[in-house]
């Protein structure tokens, strides 16, 4: 039942009212009267009801006055107006305290009761209508966090324009518009096969290790004015997103580094499990967070090429890296003249590259010596292609440490030139006719040996001392597939074996080929073979 007050000066006409209309069938109950407006204030004050009908001409306060008073009180309060004079005056000062309802006396019962009436159905629709705004705000309430890290996700795929992010749009997801915006790309490692833990405690470290991200930002959100999120990229990547705005892109980069690296070492200290994070450069606009992320991404595969634990801006592996394209052509032609057996060729190249490290550093002495590693590395392979029985002139070890005692850009070409030239005087004495292409050989070797792990083409190269663009051209060149197609076609026709000798359930031997995950392993299999692994399945 909801409740009304009666306000009137006349005694019979609260009488009349009280006993006449049909209250309860209209669903409501008088809770209080009153004959003037002043005592009518204190009435509602106290006691709240939800309809007033009053008159307006009374002693003290009138019925307008009242209105005003109540208006003030709850905007939304319905109030009637019951009035012996048909004055327009009445009606449209009523109009002004936000009345809506005007009765001239006398008012017939069914009269009053059609507006009351009115009035009740407006109550309840407003009512259902709050009831489904609360229901509306908590459903909300739940769903932001998801929504907030769907549209951080499509930040990094999507390339947005800057008036497509609108204000309003980010207010809603409680982002404020960032002057500094930056990404982070931290990758966490399943442990090796021995010791790889099952895919539900894989997926339990994974959920501590991003718990422990999102205790980090948060303290760095605490103590910081930068806005800070996680995002659950895939199964073994974390993308860190810091939105600061202040205008100090510095100030960000710095903190950027210091959480990379506090992140990456707390997650292997404390889960035992490599974590490597590469930093994308501080970008002024949130519709340029991609280019951030995806800067991040290469610098993340600098920094596993690197090793494990280790943390890599892009601005520091750009530079490297445009060094290292810059050398490629030069690098592939060097490849080319060894594996073509024609010494004068070679001795040619070599001149273009010796001059070319004496001319056009890329960057600091470990750059150059980096450099240096994948021209000898070259060598070493060459020669055990074409001469297995004879041991190299320097084997890598001692090529290693020379190489650390060149001091100087002088000193290391000098020293190289050396090397070099003798080096393939010796190669043209005992050429052979004989030809094979061992790089290729030993990357299909490596996956023989290491399918049913985790496999990083990057680590490959690394062990050959070649850079990845150049194994990957060479390796599709002498293959006809990339890597990946090459590995995923090896690991399907092993997990076929497994199969049908009806000894393993499927995702056991998901895990045994090196599929983390089960669903992506039924994928790939489905577009190796174009059936399921079910119906390979032996009962």
């Amino acid at each position: 039942m909801k409740t009304i007050m009666l306000v009137d000066d006349e005694p019979h006409i609260i009488d009349a009212l009280s006993r006449h209309v049909g209250w309860e069938r209209l669903g409501l109950r008088i809770i209080c009267t009153a004959a003037d407006g002043q005592e009518a204030y204190r009435q509602y004050m106290k006691q709240r009801p939800q309809l007033v009908i009053t008159d307006v001409n009374m002693p003290g306060m009138s019925g307008l006055e009242l209105a005003r008073a109540l208006r003030a009180e709850d905007s939304e309060l319905p109030i009637v107006i019951l009035s012996g004079f048909d004055e327009f005056e009445n009606a449209r000062q009523a109009m002004r305290f936000g009345v809506h309802h005007f009765l001239l006396k006398p008012a017939s019962v069914p009269e009053i009761e059609d507006v009351l009436m009115e009035i009740t159905q407006e109550l309840d629709t407003a009512e259902e209508k709050r009831r489904l705004e609360e229901q509306y705000r908590q459903e909300l309430g739940r769903m932001l966090p998801y929504l907030r890290e769907k549209f951080l996700f499509d930040l990094l795929t999507t390339r947005y324009q800057r008036h497509e992010l609108h204000e309003e749009r980010l207010a809603f997801l409680n982002i404020a518009v960032p002057r500094q915006a930056v990404a982070i790309s931290l990758r966490i490692t399943r442990p090796a096969l021995l010791a790889r833990p099952s895919e539900r405690d894989w997926q339990l470290l994974k959920f501590g290790a991003g718990n422990m991200l999102r205790e980090l930002l948060q303290e760095l959100t605490d103590r910081t004015s930068v806005q800070s999120d996680v995002v659950n990229y895939s199964d073994s990547l974390f993308v860190l997103l810091l939105m600061d705005p202040g205008s100090e892109p510095q100030r960000l980069a710095a903190l950027c580094e210091q959480l990379a690296h506090t992140a990456t070492q707390k997650v292997s200290s404390l889960l035992k499990i490599e974590a490597v994070a590469g930093i994308g450069s501080v970008r002024t606009s949130l519709h340029e967070l991609i280019d951030s992320y995806l800067e991040s991404r290469a610098a993340l595969e600098a920094a596993e090429f690197q090793g494990t634990g280790r943390v890599y801006p892009y601005a520091e592996w750009a530079k490297l890296d445009t060094a290292i394209d810059q050398y490629g052509p030069l690098l592939k032609q060097w490849n080319e003249t060894l594996s073509g057996r024609e010494p004068e060729k070679a001795r040619e190249q070599w001149g273009k590259l010796h001059t070319w490290l004496r001319e056009q550093p890329c960057g600091s002495l470990t750059d150059m010596q980096t450099v240096c590693v994948s021209l000898f590395s070259s060598l070493i392979l060459s020669w055990n292609d074409e001469f297995p029985e004879l041991e190299p002139p320097c084997t890598m070890s001692r090529f290693l440490q020379e190489i650390q005692q060149q001091f100087t850009l002088e000193q290391l070409t000098g020293w190289m030139d050396k090397l070099v030239t003798g080096w393939l005087e010796l190669a043209a004495q005992e050429f052979s006719g004989r030809r094979s292409n061992r790089l290729v050989d030993r990357v299909k070797r490596y996956v023989e040996e290491h399918y049913s792990q985790e496999i990083s083409f990057a680590a490959i190269a690394g062990e050959l001392f070649v850079h990845p663009k150049y194994l990957s051209q060479l390796f599709k060149r002498v293959t006809g597939q990339n890597f990946v197609h090459y590995l995923n076609h090896y690991r399907i026709q092993k997990a076929i074996h497994y199969l049908q000798s009806g000894q393993h359930m499927i995702y056991e031997i998901s895990e045994m080929v090196g599929f983390n995950n089960p669903t992506y392993f039924s994928q790939v299999f489905k577009v190796v073979t174009g059936k399921s692994p079910s119906e390979y399945f032996r009962v």
